[in-house]
C-alpha cells in the first residue's frame, strides 16, 4: 500500500527537523547534509500535495522532477535548484560545500513551504 497524504507531511516535517537538529549541533559543520535534509524535507512536501491531488505521488526523481515542472510550476525553479543542490552536495562537493550554499538551500526551502503549504 502506498504513503498516505499523512505519511508525507510527516516524513517532510521530519526532514525539516533533522536539518533544524544539525544545523543547532554542527552550526560551521555539515553542510552537505543539511542540504540533503533540506531537500527531502521538500520532496515528501511535493509527495504530498501530489498524493492529495491526484491519488499517487511519483515513484521516482524523474517522473517528479517532470511533474513538478508540470503541475507545480510556481515551485519549479526552487525545486529543481534544490534538487541540484542536493545531488552536488552528495556526489560532488561533500564535505566542502560551505555555509552560504547551505543558507541559498534554506531560502529555497522555504519558498517552497510558503508556496505549498499543508
Amino acid at each position: 500500500m502506498p504513503p498516505t497524504t499523512e505519511w508525507y507531511r510527516e516524513q517532510s516535517k521530519h526532514n525539516r527537523r533533522f536539518y533544524e537538529r544539525l544545523q543547532d549541533a554542527w552550526p560551521d559543520d555539515v553542510h552537505d547534509w543539511k542540504v540533503v535534509a533540506l531537500f527531502y524535507s521538500e520532496l515528501h512536501r511535493a509527495n504530498y500535495h501530489f498524493a492529495r491531488l491526484t491519488g499517487r505521488a511519483p515513484g521516482s526523481h524523474l517522473e517528479r522532477n517532470l511533474r513538478v515542472r508540470r503541475e507545480l510550476s510556481r515551485v519549479r525553479g526552487d525545486y529543481s535548484d534544490l534538487y541540484i543542490m542536493s545531488m552536488r552536495a552528495r556526489y560532488r562537493d561533500g564535505h566542502r560545500l560551505v555555509d552560504s550554499r547551505r543558507r541559498l538551500a534554506v531560502e529555497k526551502a522555504d519558498r517552497i513551504d510558503e508556496m505549498l503549504p499543508f
